[in-house]
């Protein structure tokens, strides 16, 4: 049985398959978030829906399997588990060829969903280190400004940066921002450097 959390949507336009689908997943504990019959439709889904799980018939009309792959992939819009209905081969992809045993595609629904979880809290990891490298870079670049325009120390110009953006209620990294756009804003401000 799965965490609760996890909700579906399948890609097929195989009315049969999409029930067997539906009926395994519903069993395992995954609950049904939206189906689609086609590619459009179901990446239009997938962008609003935001399921977890997205299992697709390799079958869905129209266009190519491994291109919407991709684009699930790259965007990050879900787990994604193909059926091989077609015998193609998604070498890049999770796929289980049809039929398959409900405890497989279970457990392996629950696998990709795991995976999937772990991939989205690595990213937002990532994006929390890159937007702090980049206030940093925006910090030592507005110290930098004030060092060259008031003749000053690192240090002094930090309390500058400190001291005036509590002033102002903004983060350090706003006010540097701030020094960056407009430096000769704050010529008023030069006496308390």
């Amino acid at each position: 049985m799965v965490d609760t959390r996890y909700d579906h949507c399948i890609g097929t336009a195989n009315g049969r398959l999409h029930k067997s689908l539906a009926t395994m997943l519903a069993e395992a504990g995954f609950h049904s978030a939206g189906t689609a019959e086609s590619t459009p439709v179901l990446l239009r889904k997938l962008r609003i829906i935001q399921p977890w799980l997205v299992v697709i018939d390799t079958a869905l009309p129209p266009g190519n399997i491994e291109e919407l792959a991709e684009i699930i992939e790259n965007d990050a819009l879900a787990a994604c588990l193909f059926i091989n209905t077609t015998g193609s081969d998604l070498k890049r992809y999770v796929q289980l060829t049809w039929p398959v045993e409900a405890p497989v595609l279970s457990a392996v629904a629950e696998a990709v969903c795991s995976e999937f979880a772990r991939k989205k809290k690595l990213q937002q990891e990532v994006e929390t280190l890159q937007k702090k490298l980049n206030e940093r870079k925006t910090m030592d670049k507005a110290k930098g400004l004030l060092q060259n325009l008031y003749s000053v120390s690192e240090e002094e110009a930090f309390q500058f940066l400190r001291k005036t953006s509590m002033q102002k209620r903004l983060t350090m990294a706003e006010m540097a921002d701030l020094v960056i756009k407009d430096p000769d804003l704050f010529n008023s401000l030069k006496q308390h450097l």
